[in-house]
């Protein structure tokens, strides 16, 4: 140990893996709950698909089915998608639009809430999910949340706000 390691000792930066332990449990789904709240659907889509990946075939098969039968309720008619990547991006877009879609879709059975847990805990751990965790803090509330909610995704929205639709065009050319 060199003189400089004694003088500072205590006094140096964590490295990452020192940060954040891993977390598992109930800890686990109160973060997971939290992600869900603030972070944006595009997140929420690779922090799970991040976590899917980790997942053992059966677990994520189990999860897979049980997300496109809760799609398929959600939107009957619809085709649920068969690709993992396009079935996750539809989930994250399903549980901003009804909150709490994803647990309810998980959660259905006890080996739904075995499955859960498990991919909370990945989910978390994702380097998509580590920059809308920093603001978390155990024992937050649902009225803690209700202000750090991520901005609405309009997936009908084209981006530059209220313009002239092309009816509106034709009408000023008569």
């Amino acid at each position: 140990m060199g003189f400089l390691d004694r003088l500072f000792r205590g006094r140096r930066t964590p490295e990452p893996s020192e940060a954040r332990p891993p977390v598992t449990g109930p800890e686990a789904l109160a973060r997971w709950r939290y992600l869900l709240v603030t972070a944006p659907p595009e997140a929420l889509a690779a922090a799970h698909a991040d976590g899917l990946a980790r997942m053992d075939t059966d677990a994520q098969a189990g999860v897979l089915h049980r997300m496109r039968a809760a799609l398929s309720a959600l939107e009957p008619g619809a085709v649920s998608p068969r690709e993992s990547e396009v079935l996750v991006r539809a989930a994250a877009r399903a549980e901003r639009r009804a909150p709490g879609f994803l647990e309810r879709a998980l959660s259905i059975d006890a080996a739904g809430r075995r499955a859960l847990d498990g991919l909370a805990t990945l989910v978390v751990a994702s380097s998509a999910a580590a920059p809308f965790l920093a603001g978390f803090e155990p024992g937050m509330g649902a009225d803690a949340l209700a202000d750090r909610r991520a901005p609405e995704f309009e997936p009908d929205a084209s981006g530059d706000g209220p313009g002239p639709t092309h009816d509106d065009e034709l009408a000023d050319e008569d």
